[in-house]
């Protein structure tokens, strides 16, 4: 797959899936921005890769449009973007979550996929094309237990949003999906777990998801690149599951 002349964006690019997504479209030919509000985070995967880096954090309105005002200096067009930037927080039973968690996930997951996803299809509108990807996750359709209370409710928005947008923006030629990760190795999967639990997660996840391992960053990057290309040029609306077949397996004793 060359994406030569290609421009994306890719939002939470500092790390994990944003990391892997933003490095496999510059191996492929594309050029790429990658948000984070970690500067060094990101500032990292454009030395590594070549990236443009932008620092802004995406629940801010004017920093976020501000970084696209930086991608449009550089590259003036954007065919392309992966808003991914995420946080989770544990907080146990909803009757005992605070409001300031609570509104902290839904700030960076929902508001900053809104803010994000319009300022890049401001311009696929311009450009009368493009292909938009949102990080959502296999609990916007099936429920784990443990707490997520506002990423759980953050996500099932999202994959909500896409199919919204995919009918409003399909008659301008832009294509609108998600892709719903599983467990995936990812800095965020291994947030709110103490150092010494996490081999053996690890190894309980591994055996229960059917491919008998959790996905890596690059299993996803994959799946969004695909999205991204002209090889998915009828498919819009869309949740791409890349969870080693987790939510097809039943749950119920053999």
């Amino acid at each position: 797959m060359d994406l030569t002349g290609r421009v994306y964006a890719v939002s939470g690019g500092g790390s994990g899936i944003g990391r892997a997504t933003v490095e496999l479209l510059r191996s492929r030919g594309a050029d790429v921005a990658a948000l984070d509000r970690d500067r060094s985070r990101v500032e990292g995967v454009a030395t590594a890769c070549g990236a443009l880096a932008l620092v802004a954090d995406v629940g801010d309105e004017e920093a976020v449009r501000a970084a696209f005002a930086t991608l449009d200096e550089r590259f003036g067009r954007l065919d392309g973007a992966l808003s991914n930037a995420g946080i989770a927080r544990v907080e146990g039973l909803l009757h005992t979550e605070t409001a300031a968690s609570w509104d902290e996930v839904i700030r960076v997951n929902l508001r900053g996929t809104f803010l994000f996803a319009r300022e890049a299809l401001a311009r696929m509108v311009k450009g009368g094309r493009g292909s938009l990807v949102c990080t959502s996750s296999v609990v916007s359709t099936a429920a784990i237990g443990g707490g997520t209370n506002a990423y759980t409710a953050s996500k099932g928005a999202i994959t909500a949003l896409v199919r919204q947008l995919a009918v409003d923006y399909g008659p301008m030629g832009i294509r609108i999906n998600a892709v719903a990760p599983g467990a995936t190795d990812t800095p965020l999967m291994w947030d709110t777990t103490p150092q010494d639990q996490v081999e053996p997660i690890r190894t309980i996840i591994n055996g229960a998801v059917p491919m008998a391992r959790l996905g890596s960053p690059l299993d996803v990057a994959h799946a969004v690149a695909w999205l991204l290309s002209d090889e998915a040029a009828y498919v819009t609306g869309a949740e791409l599951l890349v969870d080693g077949g987790t939510n097809a397996k039943s749950t119920l004793p053999v």
